[in-house]
């Protein structure tokens, strides 16, 4: 297929997404450690943290769960099996691939 991405770039493209994706959870977590600070008195300010708090949480995990299947997926081009469904062993469509570099189903496996 003209224009379709290689393993090498693919690769380039979940290497660059996990350092964007470590910068982020380190700002979170540094985040995280300004919130551990002492509640505002005001209760008004103690709800605006208190948000701030469950919203940090649920980046943080959000970006931690993106990082696995990073790190999974470069496994996989380390060990020659990317590409490859991991539930069916059939092969995975370039255009997926292309479009969720961390794919690691095929599109009848993921539905």
């Amino acid at each position: 297929m003209a224009g379709a991405a290689t393993n090498d770039e693919l690769k380039r493209r979940l290497l660059e997404r996990r350092q964007d994706l470590l910068r982020r959870v380190g700002r979170i977590e540094t985040d995280v450690r300004h919130q551990e600070e002492p509640l505002e008195s005001d209760s008004e300010e103690q709800v605006v943290q208190l948000e701030n708090d469950a919203v940090l949480a649920a980046l943080d995990e959000s970006g931690r769960r993106d990082l696995a299947a990073i790190d999974a997926a470069l496994q996989r081009l380390a060990d020659g099996r990317y590409g490859s469904c991991v539930r069916c062993g059939a092969g995975i469509a370039r255009a997926r691939l292309e479009a969720l570099p961390t794919a690691a189903t095929c599109a009848r496996c993921a539905n």
